[in-house]
């Protein structure tokens, strides 16, 4: 296996060579752009009057309660347009996430997943729900936020900032694999997910680093999960390895001890055979 820090900028390289993965990214894009217009109208409609006749029954000048209440209708429309995207996006990011299994030709992976019904497929996990969505990200923001001051320090205060966020960027995007196909309750996979924290760290700092270019973070955001998805596939195949070869190492041992049954027993023989 490659290093864990390499597989982000994999993750760039494999989604631009596949263009079948680019759905997955404009599909959240175009329904939030949909849902603005739509949240938009119905504000100017809806919210508009109501909150400019509350601020003119309050005492204050029709021109100015008109004035704040657009500024309001705005606002009150971006947030919104901010939530809906912010459900839809953990939903598009593990749709994103098995399709980049699936072109690695990982299908063999889904026939062990596990069962779950639309609620925890749009949740997260049932066990986890949209509130560990949200705790996720209000926990990535206020460590960005805590770390911000060490971004003053010329590359070595933007690395640290990066590596403390990692830990916890990577198991956001591990938290789909662990919950859908390993069968992971959420602390099992927080706990896996801190027993490797140094390859999690390592992973985490590139992405995290990705996603703090202005503009491009728009791309990165998509792409480190096509990495984490790489380097969950990767991992399994060598897992798949690893068990094959114990499998191969174990016939042949029996198929030793059945031709000679006379070799000694497996503390003193079973050891020192080398097939």
């Amino acid at each position: 296996m490659a290093p864990p820090y390499t597989y982000p900028v994999a993750g760039i390289l494999y989604f631009v060579s596949h263009p079948q993965l680019w759905v997955k990214t404009i599909c959240p894009f175009l329904l939030t752009l949909i849902f603005g217009i739509l949240s938009l109208v119905l504000s100017f409609v809806y919210l508009l009057p109501l909150q400019a006749h509350a601020l003119i029954v309050a005492k204050c000048p029709v021109w100015l309660a008109w004035t704040v209440s657009v500024i309001f209708v705005l606002l009150e429309s971006a947030v919104f347009d901010l939530i809906f995207f912010a459900i839809l996006l953990p939903i598009f990011q593990d749709a994103l996430f098995d399709a980049t299994l699936k072109s690695r030709g990982l299908e063999r992976m889904f026939t062990n997943r596990v069962e779950v019904g639309n609620l925890r497929l749009c949740c997260r996990g049932i066990s986890s729900g949209l509130a560990l969505v949200w705790l996720l990200i209000l926990a990535q923001i206020l460590i960005l936020i805590i770390t911000a001051p060490l971004h003053l320090i010329p590359v070595v205060g933007t690395f640290v900032a990066c590596y403390i966020n990692g830990w916890i960027a990577c198991w956001g995007h591990h938290l789909h694999y662990d919950l859908e196909f390993r069968g992971f309750s959420v602390s099992d996979s927080r706990s896996f997910a801190w027993r490797h924290k140094a390859d999690y760290c390592n992973f985490g700092v590139v992405a995290v680093a990705l996603e703090l270019i202005p503009l491009f973070n728009l791309i990165f955001m998509w792409t480190n999960v096509v990495g984490a998805a790489l380097y969950v596939g990767d991992k399994y195949e060598k897992n798949e390895r690893e068990i094959a070869k114990r499998n191969r190492n174990s016939t042949a041992s029996t198929e030793i001890l059945i031709q000679h049954p006379s070799m000694p027993s497996s503390k003193q023989g079973y050891g020192s055979l080398r097939v």
